[in-house]
């Protein structure tokens, strides 16, 4: 017998070997009575979690740190819903707003804990706040259920208050640059974002500037003597300040640059007032806003080519309205946008734009997602005049002429089987 024959009997042995185990490994998991009857009897007893994350928060990590209540996959299952929402900070952190609502026999718990974390947290570090807050807001629910008794308090004195020195005075300067791309023999696309940022928050009122570069690249190889290059730039700036004058109505204005050669605007100014008053309190801000916007302005615009109508610059008026409806409630959220404007110079140009984000739970397991909006458009000023060429139209180099835009996303699924999801598995 040669040195191969040994070797490829011995490996077919040890494969023999290895399937005949296999029934055996697998039953060891499920053959252990006294880890079934350990875990099985406290966890019958702990009360069943269903979280509704609205934030893309780590929630592997949330089943592996907190085991002392059951994960379901429907809000019909569980004894408490976790909501997860959150709001961009004054200095660029988030403020993560943690609403414990009970259901069925802990329907009278309800409880709303609040987590923020700076602008510098890492990943890691947010989801460590997250699952100390959590924790805190499930004692109550854990406290009624029979594990009342293996839990364990700590208490940790606070330490003297001392006074904080802000040399920034709330002002906060970020920066980012971002840029995609891709191609191959024949194609190539370049993408670059420069944009700067300032801002100030307070309580009572909000200041912020902001600004940027954008650039698209397009190259085509048509053949081995003909290429087709498209470049467009846009470059902008904008600030707005606004004032809190009561927990609904504000008070701001805003200023705006624009220069940009796929809408024929060498450059546009504009500026004018705000003014916004939200129907419930700024405070629920979280859970609900309802809000309606006025903001007119004046603008300034000189073109790069006569417009289609024959204007290489103009001033005008804009009046401009938005209604608005942003909710989070336990069966999903809804979000609504309509927009209204118009010039005063002449009525029929105007704009008026609809969107709608929609995520629904109709039934147990049953979800929804829907997302679209749509534009009615007939206040395209800067409209170059003449007829555009093939490759303009094709490859978008020019804002074109249209009556409307819109667009539509949806989704739907199912998920039906063991309403548990405590296991967290990281394999493969």
């Amino acid at each position: 017998m040669t040195r191969t024959d040994g070797a490829s009997r011995t490996a077919g042995n040890a494969l023999l070997l290895t399937c005949l185990l296999i029934p055996f490994l697998a039953r060891a998991d499920i053959a252990d009575p006294v880890h079934l009857r350990t875990d099985s009897s406290w966890r019958d007893l702990a009360p069943r979690l269903y979280i509704q994350d609205e934030t893309d928060a780590d929630l592997d990590y949330i089943k592996t740190e907190i085991t002392f209540v059951n994960y379901v996959r429907d809000r019909t299952e569980a004894d408490v819903q976790l909501t997860i929402t959150s709001q961009t900070t004054g200095d660029g952190g988030r403020e993560f707003c943690l609403t414990f609502q009970g259901l069925g026999s802990f329907r009278d718990i309800n409880s709303v804990l609040k987590q923020t974390v700076s602008p510098a947290a890492t990943d890691d570090e947010i989801r460590t706040a997250l699952v100390a807050t959590i924790r805190r807001g499930l004692v109550p629910f854990v406290a009624r259920t029979a594990l009342r008794d293996h839990l364990s308090i700590e208490f940790t004195p606070p330490t003297a208050p001392t006074a904080v020195t802000d040399p920034w005075r709330n002002w906060v300067f970020s920066i980012s640059l971002d840029g995609w791309g891709n191609g191959d023999q024949a194609y190539s696309y370049v993408y670059a974002n420069l944009s700067p940022n300032l801002k100030r928050v307070t309580e009572r009122q909000k200041l912020e500037l902001n600004g940027g570069m954008t650039a698209n690249h397009r190259r085509f190889v048509i053949d081995s003597t003909t290429t087709i290059t498209a470049l467009t730039r846009s470059y902008y700036a904008n600030g707005s300040w606004g004032s809190k004058l009561s927990e609904h109505f504000s008070l701001g204005a805003r200023i705006e640059y624009l220069t940009s050669d796929y809408y024929n605007v060498r450059y546009v100014f504009a500026a004018g007032p705000k003014l916004e008053y939200n129907i419930v309190p700024y405070s629920e801000y979280v859970r609900h806003k309802i809000y309606i916007q006025l903001a007119p302005a004046v603008a300034h615009s000189r073109y790069f080519d006569t417009t289609l109508l024959n204007r290489l610059e103009e001033t005008r008026v804009k009046n401009k309205a938005v209604l608005g409806a942003t909710l989070t409630r336990p069966w999903g959220s809804v979000e609504l946008t309509a927009e209204g404007s118009h010039y005063l110079h002449d009525f029929s140009k105007n704009r008026l734009s609809l969107s709608s984000t929609v995520s629904l739970r109709i039934v147990a397991g049953l979800s929804l997602s829907i997302s679209g909006g749509y534009n009615l458009i007939h206040d395209q000023l800067s409209l170059r005049k003449g007829t555009a060429s093939e490759e303009e139209r094709l490859l978008r180099l020019r804002e074109m002429l249209t009556g409307y835009s819109c667009w539509l996303g949806f989704g739907i699924s199912y998920t039906f089987g063991s309403p548990y999801s405590n296991i967290v598995n990281p394999i493969f």
